[in-house]
């Protein structure tokens, strides 16, 4: 069937030459969704199953006129010209009759609401989000609607093009607002109309349920997902410049050396990051994760690290989340979590965020406990934990350290612990010292090995060596924290579009780490921060300040730096986020329950038929109950279309990487492999076979890059007796890697 069609899409230009793995995933989820709206046609569930079904295969449809794709580019709207010509047109079409059908659902419903004799409901809504907060809630999906391009931003900072750059953002951002606002609408209808009988007695079952175990299912569900997409879709190879460095140190760190001898043709053995230093040569990253995943590499199982620090912190999470809140709060959070998209392939990659997010959970749960508990020992573990960090996330670190610090000594003039929710440890408390010096004590070790580490690096301990790489590679002083017009210029005009950090960038990078977290954090199809935005609506701030604190420190402390981390892996720099966007989702959810019935109360007291008021606490009980079913679409929804989507589109090969060389490694033997094409990806791939050192007795294969004749004949020289192979890269072959010359001339 996909040879037929592909042979009809060739023959019109209507269609691509070839249906792309995304589009045919868009067209499944289509087929699918449909398929299961005919299959419920006949039941109760009915009219839950036909919205549900719309704002899946919305959502579907609007990343096809989205440009994302396995290269590294910023994710927007397809041009004007592009949807309204060939097949994006249909899709966006789709999208504009999904809007109508949506508005006309929604007013139908109010209309039969009226019909039959009472307008609850709709005084309701004003009541729980009032004018203020609508608008505040309007203005920041506005926001996280879209993110800016980077030409753009260079027109409208530096050209002038003021007036039709910003009409042209203010265009593509109420396009993403539309879709955010028809999926979200039509998810509020699939709510509203599931079988309050039925709804009643799954909540019920919920409610009486034994969940001692839920932690774990959903740690298990985390790790084994996470392989999987390791596994099929990342193929347990590197697909980031940082991947590849962190994977070679990790390497060469299990055999017990800090840096090894300088290879006999350096260029030819050159990847990122790899710093040449005297009589050094090693990766300039940070070590921290590389020393764990040095782990995996010595149990041959360095793929499988990150699945499981992912479970480890879905544990780490409902722990500290039930201790700062309730056992309901800390349930819902590791349930969105371990549907989360972004933690999920974030789990299945080689980044070493999955380590910071397990450390800093760590590091709260310690802080909690010493500091509500009085344990020395927990206060020791925090230290060690925050103080880890410094070796993986060094900026993570400080801002976790300083949000940790001003709340536990915040007891001192507060005397307060606790949240003053129902279940959770509330009370007048003193500071005890015992447990603080435990985690100061901790702490200062962790970081006198950090300024160790450095000095043995760099021989200087407050100068590290990623400081170093980008002084030597770029230009002295470009890579550091702060602002200034000398800050960051690499040359990355296309993820930094404007030179020098200020307070532009820092607007420009809020905007596109915030598009991200709304589009990644859970997939919602409404935007995943939903719920956030809305407690931020509504200003309520006291109950939950720990968490907004964190954010808001995360945020101040991350806009130092003029990077804003790029499209890999969705918003990786905020990642440390994604804990108390979890956290502040439920509260939000609760808070709107809450609201509900709330408002229903103040409403029945104007209600002149008292008759009419025993109805209606039924309905507002049923409605502040079925914001859950809502949050269990969007996140059901939003898990299906993301991975599927991200793993067609984007993450399979992505930037070129692949992993034939794997395959092809065997043949080799002792061979000496020379790789022609570009630095990144086709040797950078190869260039992860090579073993931990490039000395001449080291076993397997040895992968240098080709730089001609004189390159070669040296390193044929150096490695004399290792038969000689030349392999073609895929930017050369448009394919898999391909052996041009085997040992012999063959």
């Amino acid at each position: 069937m996909f040879a037929h069609f592909d042979n009809f899409c060739a023959a019109t230009a209507f269609f691509p030459q070839s249906i792309s793995p995304a589009l045919w995933g868009t067209l499944l989820i289509t087929g699918a969704g449909l398929t299961g709206w005919l299959l419920l046609a006949r039941t109760p569930w009915s009219k839950t199953a036909a919205w549900a079904v719309l704002a899946l295969v919305t959502q579907a449809w609007s990343f096809q006129i989205l440009l994302a794709g396995h290269l590294i580019r910023a994710q927007l709207f397809v041009g004007w010209s592009g949807l309204l010509h060939g097949y994006r047109a249909l899709f966006f079409g789709g999208i504009g009759f999904s809007a109508l059908v949506v508005a006309a659902g929604v007013a139908n419903r109010w209309r039969l609401e009226r019909r039959q004799g009472t307008s609850a409901d709709l005084r309701r809504i004003v009541c729980v989000i009032p004018g203020l907060a609508w608008l505040i809630l309007f203005a920041l999906q506005f926001f996280a609607a879209i993110d800016f391009a980077p030409a753009d931003v260079r027109a409208f900072f530096i050209a002038g093009a003021h007036v039709r750059t910003g009409a042209l953002q203010i265009m593509k951002s109420a396009q993403g607002l539309v879709i955010l606002l028809t999926c979200g609408a039509a998810l509020w209808l699939a709510a509203a109309e599931v079988p309050e009988e039925t709804w009643e007695r799954l909540r019920g079952r919920w409610e009486r349920r034994n969940r001692r175990a839920l932690p774990l299912a959903a740690a298990a569900w985390v790790v084994v997902v996470s392989s999987l997409l390791a596994w099929f879709v990342l193929e347990r190879i590197p697909h980031l410049h940082d991947e590849v460095a962190y994977a070679y140190q990790a390497k060469y760190l299990a055999t017990g050396k800090i840096y090894l001898e300088p290879p006999p043709e350096p260029k030819a053995f050159e990847s990122e990051f790899g710093l040449l230093d005297g009589n050094k040569w090693y990766v300039a990253t940070t070590a921290g994760w590389p020393a764990v995943l040095a782990v995996g590499y010595l149990a041959g199982l360095p793929w499988l690290v990150n699945p499981l620090l992912g479970g480890i912190a879905i544990l780490l999470a409902h722990a500290l989340v039930k201790r700062l809140y309730d056992a309901d709060v800390a349930d819902g959070v590791v349930l969105l979590l371990a549907a989360s998209p972004w933690l999920l392939y974030l789990s299945a990659s080689l980044m070493p965020h999955a380590l910071t997010l397990a450390l800093s959970l760590a590091g709260l749960l310690g802080v909690v406990r010493a500091r509500n508990e009085g344990s020395i020992i927990w206060g020791g573990v925090a230290g060690l934990a925050i103080g880890a960090m410094l070796h993986v996330r060094p900026l993570d670190a400080v801002v976790l350290g300083v949000v940790c610090g001003v709340w536990w000594v915040s007891v001192a003039w507060t005397g307060f612990v606790g949240t003053g929710l129902p279940g959770t440890e509330t009370g007048r408390k003193k500071l005890r010292l015992a447990p603080l010096v435990a985690t100061v004590v901790a702490g200062v070790a962790m970081t006198l090995l950090f300024l160790v580490y450095n000095r043995a690096m760099t021989g200087d301990p407050f100068y590290p060596p990623i400081n170093k790489f980008t002084d030597t590679h770029y230009y002295p002083g470009g890579n550091r924290l702060g602002f200034g017009k000398d800050v960051g210029n690499f040359g990355w005009s296309e993820l930094d579009p404007l030179p020098g950090h200020g307070a532009r960038d820092v607007l420009v990078n809020t905007n596109i780490n915030l598009y991200l977290l709304n589009f990644e954090l859970f997939g919602w199809p409404c935007g995943s921060l939903v719920f956030v935005f809305l407690l931020a609506a509504w200003r309520h701030w006291r109950d939950d300040a720990l968490m907004w604190g964190f954010l808001a420190a995360l945020w101040a402390g991350l806009s130092l730096y003029w990077f804003h981390g790029g499209p890999d892996f969705g918003p990786r720099y905020w990642y440390q986020m994604i804990l108390p966007c979890a956290v502040l989702t439920i509260r939000g959810t609760q808070m709107f329950a809450s609201r509900w019935i709330s408002c229903a109360k103040d409403i029945r007291t104007h209600e002149a038929d008292a008759a009419a008021v025993a109805p209606s606490a039924v309905r507002a009980s049923a409605g502040a109950g079925k914001v859950w079913a809502f949050v269990a679409l969007a996140t059901l929804i939003g898990a299906v279309n993301m991975l599927t989507w991200r793993s067609l589109d984007k993450y399979y090969h992505y930037r070129g990487m692949r992993a034939d060389m794997r395959g092809l490694k065997p043949r080799f033997g002792r061979g000496l492999v020379f790789v022609r094409g570009e630095a990144f990806p086709d040797y950078a791939a190869a260039f992860m076979g090579n073993p931990p050192d490039l000395s001449r007795d080291a076993k397997g294969p040895i992968f240098a890059r080709d730089l001609g004749p004189e390159s070669r004949a040296r390193l044929q020289a150096y490695y004399a007796g290792r038969p000689v192979w030349i392999v073609v890269g895929p930017s050369e072959t448009g394919a898999e890697y391909r052996i041009v010359e085997r040992p012999g001339g063959q």
